[in-house]
């Protein structure tokens, strides 16, 4: 994904946990396919980095692996605490490990925060030989006809923000510094596709979370929510979601 220069950004980084309710509701999670691979193989424990309010976390823990998320946030930990998700505070390149290892990191919506000249080193550091760490997206594409409403409207809006709703699966990757990392071996990605049906309450409430759409103010992001609110009502009121999540793997040699 190219993301790679997001991370030097820290105010948006650490932005997202005055959100925290509405990331806990309108986020959505990952897909079955996506928990089944990554536990095909025997895994014991996790470490899930930019936990957030838990989400990942929580399905792995259901699915019998013991997991421990790490988020800098408070306001982010105490939903995914709610949650029965143990959490530790702390960003991961400087969060202490106390020598714990584990079979599996996870990290969903969150690596293009790290550091990616010490991440992978921890990364290294903190899995078993043989374990893997796994970096996810999640994209939402829309219909045709309201990806062109929805342009004209970050076009007057919001011209400097991502508009929510293009078809990013033509995107050139940003080099991977796991595939260089001599620790690692990486596969080919992997896309899932998946389907949703969204009203424009919860389509308005989901590109609120996004990091770049806060960062207009609560104005101006107020003014792009009603529009494009208007436009999917004008569309008969629903969003048509083919979407997609986006796997980037690497094994500890």
């Amino acid at each position: 994904m190219p993301l790679e220069h997001l991370h030097a950004d820290r105010d948006r980084a650490e932005s997202f946990g005055s959100a925290a309710e509405a990331y806990d509701r309108f986020r959505p999670g990952y897909p079955r396919a996506l928990f089944d691979d990554l536990l095909a193989t025997h895994v014991r424990t996790a470490l899930d980095v930019g936990c957030g309010t838990g989400k990942v976390a929580l399905d792995l823990s259901r699915r019998g692996v013991r997991t421990l998320g790490i988020d800098p946030d408070q306001r982010m930990a105490a939903v995914a605490r709610r949650h029965r998700v143990d959490v530790e505070l702390g960003g991961f390149e400087s969060w202490d490990d106390a020598g714990r290892r584990f079979d599996l990191i996870t990290c969903g919506h969150a690596w293009h925060w790290i550091d990616p000249e010490t991440g992978p080193d921890k990364a290294a550091r903190l899995l078993e030989p043989g374990g893997r760490i796994a970096r996810f997206w999640n994209y939402h594409v829309v219909q045709p006809g309201l990806l062109g409403e929805f342009e004209t409207i970050y076009a007057e809006l919001a011209p400097t923000v991502t508009v929510i709703g293009r078809d990013p699966s033509g995107d050139v990757d940003a080099p991977d510094p796991f595939g260089t990392h001599s620790a690692f071996t990486t596969a080919p990605p992997r896309t899932y596709r998946w389907g949703r049906r969204m009203g424009p309450t919860q389509w308005t409430g989901l590109i609120a979370t996004f990091g770049d759409h806060r960062g207009l103010g609560r104005d101006r992001l107020a003014r792009l929510t009603s529009a494009l609110h208007d436009a999917i009502e004008r569309h008969g009121g629903v969003v048509t979601v083919a979407g997609g999540t986006y796997l980037l793997l690497a094994q500890r040699v």
